[in-house]
């Protein structure tokens, strides 16, 4: 076994990534480097083996803020990459890998709290008047998602691939990943006028009509294809996000108090028991 530092494990680990997926690379280099900037210059079987790395994963990043669930889970996964690495290279014994391992495996993902009035802000404004510049289909989709996305706290893969099928009979409940979940008046209110809205913005195409829930309520054309997306096409979780993000761009200048007011602060919202199998 060679003692070496962290900083040249590291180093060394980085350069063999060659196979990897360019964006798992990058979320690699992105994590161990800052590990390499912290605690670079220790050995590192003794960093494996100690207290120093579990301390290193939930560190404040660089900017002095701490650290999102994600970026811990993506230290942790990082990390058990390079220890792997290392035991292969014969830098740290199967004793100490395990160890290491076992402080990865640990820490896992610290509790995210969020500040959930701007949230609750939103949702008051969204029983308002429509923003200057959202059009009419926007506006009713963009109630319908955040009022569901507060009874729901589903994550966007599943809200996106909801079809018209999984709205229960009278919109009280949606079925998204398997779960159904109860919809609240307000939120059933929302979704009825959606679906009348939907129902316009599909007429306009040919042929049969989707079967997701979502579509567009306006064309797009794909950034590297060059592929347009007409009216009434089905939108993706990314493009509900997206159409959320614009909403509350909007929503900004009459209320600044919503800048800061993201998917995951309506998610939030959502009840601790609010859905059954």
């Amino acid at each position: 076994m060679v003692d070496v530092s962290v900083g040249q494990a590291v180093g060394w680990y980085l350069g063999a990534l060659g196979d990897r997926h360019p964006s798992t690379a990058r979320a690699y280099r992105w994590a161990l480097r800052n590990l390499a900037e912290t605690l670079g210059d220790d050995s590192f079987g003794k960093v494996m083996a100690g207290d120093s790395l579990s301390l290193w994963l939930a560190s404040p990043t660089g900017g002095g803020h701490e650290p999102s669930a994600a970026s811990v889970r993506q230290r942790a996964t990082a990390a058990r990459g390079l220890v792997r690495f290392a035991v292969e290279a014969r830098l740290l014994d199967p004793a100490t890998a395990d160890i290491a391992l076992q402080a990865l495996r640990r820490p896992a993902t610290p509790p995210v709290l969020r500040d959930t009035a701007p949230a609750r802000l939103l949702l008051a404004r969204a029983a308002g008047r429509r923003p200057h510049g959202v059009s009419w289909h926007v506006w009713v989709r963009f109630r319908a998602h955040v009022l569901t996305l507060a009874d729901t706290g589903a994550p966007e893969r599943d809200l996106g691939a909801a079809r018209l099928t999984d709205l229960g009979e009278d919109r009280v409940s949606l079925t998204l990943g398997g779960t159904r979940h109860a919809l609240g008046e307000p939120t059933r209110h929302a979704m009825t006028a959606w679906i009348a809205s939907r129902h316009d913005l599909v007429a306009t195409l040919q042929g049969s009509p989707p079967r997701q829930l979502w579509v567009r309520a306006h064309p797009s054309v794909h950034p590297r294809t060059g592929v347009v997306a007409a009216v009434g096409m089905p939108i993706t979780a990314r493009g509900l996000r997206k159409a959320f993000q614009d909403v509350v761009a909007a929503l900004v200048d009459d209320d600044p108090r919503l800048r800061t007011c993201t998917v995951a602060h309506v998610r939030a919202l959502a009840p601790a028991q609010s859905a059954g199998r």
